[in-house]
């Protein structure tokens, strides 16, 4: 698969070889960025955390406008707040911790263009704030950079707690089970980006998220919709196999006897495709290693919003990585 290839625009303010009247041009412009990027002396081998921070806000200009209000007092941008957020989770720092990390470092104030450091409550505020849906269009458009079409898409679900207690504590006040957020992604399996995200407080199991996330895949018109047993349901594979036109690669529950499509699947099933599986798994597990996976929210809506926001992160961190393959 070969992805589109997506630069910051403010690397290329001062180059010698493009300029911004320039920038439009795809050819001339991808051969002098992939020598940019080889080049063990250019700009593109900074620092992880330096270089999250400018396609963050570079991805937050370009999505979010600059004031939600005129008369706000326009100190802080949107885009300012919004990386702010995002390399909170990106270092799985809390609210008062990043702002003492922002004080201490000038060079991430200049790639923010901000003079001083917002207070810890007018970030909770503006993540309190920011429009689910704008998350969901933030994560279409890097999944459009890099994505046109996919051969194949895997679906998985797995939780997030919402609970900093350990366990004696859990058993003192008798609520040994905690409560989580179930959170479910579809992920182009060549390049490991998630197309769709979908969280509910759980326990809920993963066929409730199966439809809408399946129906969201036709534009991609893929091959083949890898699955684990769970989804084993006549439903799920005439969706699959009618709407979205593709193979369902879902292995068969024990003692199968009804269903077209769940009888046929035993002779078109492929194991090879079904191993490759394991890239959603992959998935999670560098959501939950990286950026954490409790939550610290308190209602289940800003626990949903955040799981979410964890999603659109991991992206982020992706497209970075592809960027300089």
């Amino acid at each position: 698969m070969k992805a589109k290839t997506f630069i910051p625009r403010a690397y290329f303010c001062n180059s010698l070889q493009l300029n911004l009247s320039e920038f439009g041009s795809e050819n001339p412009a991808e051969k002098c960025i992939k020598r940019l990027m080889k080049d063990a002396k250019s700009e593109f081998n900074k620092n992880n955390i330096e270089l999250f921070a400018i396609y963050a806000y570079e991805y937050a200009q370009i999505m979010l406008k600059d004031y939600n209000s005129k008369f706000s007092k326009h100190t802080f941008t949107n885009a300012a707040k919004f990386t702010i957020l995002a390399l909170k989770n990106y270092l799985n720092l809390t609210y008062r911790k990043i702002c003492d990390l922002l004080d201490l470092s000038s060079e991430i104030r200049r790639i923010l263009k901000i003079s001083k450091v917002p207070h810890y409550s007018t970030l909770q505020k503006f993540f309190k704030n920011v429009p689910t849906k704008i998350l969901h269009h933030f994560n279409d458009y890097i999944v459009n950079i890099f994505v046109n079409k996919c051969e194949i898409i895997a679906l998985d679900g797995s939780g997030f707690t919402s609970d900093h207690a350990d366990k004696y504590y859990a058993i003192i006040r008798k609520k040994e089970r905690k409560s989580y957020i179930k959170c479910h992604i579809a992920i182009d399996v060549d390049s490991r980006l998630i197309l769709h995200f979908q969280t509910q407080r759980g326990p809920r199991h993963d066929t409730k998220f199966a439809d809408a996330s399946l129906r969201k895949m036709k534009r991609f018109k893929s091959h083949y919709i890898v699955c684990d047993k769970a989804y084993d349901t006549e439903n799920i594979r005439t969706i699959i196999n009618e709407e979205i036109n593709a193979f369902d690669i879902i292995p068969n529950k024990t003692n199968v006897k009804t269903g077209y499509f769940r009888k046929r699947s035993r002779y078109v099933f492929r194991k090879p495709i079904y191993n490759r599986r394991n890239n959603v798994e992959s998935v999670f597990s560098v959501i939950k290693r990286h950026f954490s996976g409790i939550n610290s929210s308190r209602s289940t809506k800003l626990l949903n919003k955040e799981t979410k926001f964890k999603c659109l992160i991991y992206n982020i961190h992706r497209s970075i990585q592809l960027n300089q393959t």
